[in-house]
């Protein structure tokens, strides 16, 4: 019998700046939220408050405030990198699969040591 609870992320916790947050599943639909006609129209800090309920989908309720209060830090801030990172290693626990670009392919045709046309 395939069991695909095994599929499911082991690795609960995260931590960034010295804070622990534990996270959980969230349904498929949850992740639309993800869209990126929402990172904007005018207001210079929409992206870093989308990033922000992005993360704070995947931390359990009990700490949203805790992560707040970490990201308003003027010491020892939550970077841009951070940030990011958390994102893309949530959405790949979430959904069992790497996030990461694929690797670069070459540049164009190489030339080849015979000629492939019959003789």
């Amino acid at each position: 019998m395939k069991d695909f609870d095994e599929l499911k992320a082991s690795d609960r916790d995260f931590k960034v700046s010295g804070e622990t947050f534990h996270w959980r599943d969230v349904r498929p639909e949850v992740l639309t939220s993800f869209e990126p006609s929402e990172n904007g129209d005018g207001d210079a800090n929409a992206a870093w408050r989308l990033m922000d309920d992005q993360i704070l989908l995947f931390i359990v309720p009990d700490e949203h405030d805790r992560w707040r209060e970490l990201r308003a830090r003027d010491d020892e801030p939550v970077t841009i990198g951070q940030m990011s990172a958390m994102i893309q290693w949530l959405m790949e626990q979430q959904t069992g699969r790497p996030t990461e670009a694929p690797s670069p392919s070459a540049a164009g045709r190489t030339k080849t040591a015979a000629t492939s046309k019959a003789g």
